[in-house]
């Protein structure tokens, strides 16, 4: 006969996978609910920036797909998705597999990305070692990989009328909001090296 499990231990966790399955799920809770604050700062804020629900001039949640997935890789990633499932769920004229894909391409995008700057160029995952260029790249490459796929999406969708109309703003406001933030987070960490005893 089997042991009995400990007392508030779900059937089938094991005492050592309960502390994992905290941090996974503590994690992804986390990433999706800063994704959802960010996401509506940025449209209470910079509302003035904003072309529709999903495109912006200026778009700081940018930066948290390419935070999540290079501290938590694809932990975050799930953030992400169960963050922009939410918020997708704003736009009245979204059905729910609307939504689902939109939230699978925004999680997707910076896997890809991050993926990419990581291995093919050779660059550290740390912010604190990236150079102003590297972040650079960082940022671009990550704003290519989520607002191509998201376009291609709006046009087959019919949101759009043509695969390019709304790729210069989300690009550009992927690249802008992902820079200031990257850059921000960079400067800090930095200086936490710096000041931290050897």
């Amino acid at each position: 006969m089997a042991p009995d499990s400990p007392k508030g231990a779900p059937a089938g966790v094991t005492p050592k996978a309960q502390p994992k399955f905290l941090i996974f799920a503590t994690t992804v809770i986390a990433v999706a609910l800063l994704w959802v604050l960010l996401f509506h700062l940025n449209h209470w804020a910079l509302s003035a920036f904003s072309v529709t629900p999903f495109i912006s001039w200026i778009f700081f949640p940018a930066a948290l797909r390419m935070l999540a997935v290079m501290v938590c890789q694809w932990v975050g990633a799930l953030g992400l998705f169960v963050g922009a499932l939410i918020t997708n769920q704003t736009d009245p004229s979204g059905e729910f597999a609307d939504g689902l894909i939109l939230a699978l391409l925004s999680a997707i995008g910076p896997l890809v990305a991050v993926w990419f700057c990581t291995r093919l160029l050779s660059l550290p995952l740390t912010l604190a070692g990236l150079t102003a260029r590297q972040l650079l790249v960082f940022a671009g490459v990550g704003a290519l990989l989520n607002a191509v796929p998201h376009n291609i999406y709006f046009y087959l969708s019919g949101r759009t009328s043509h695969p390019l109309e709304g790729l210069a703003p989300m690009f550009f406001g992927d690249l802008l909001g992902t820079l200031v933030v990257l850059y921000v987070a960079s400067f800090v960490l930095r200086l936490a090296f710096k000041r931290s005893p050897v």
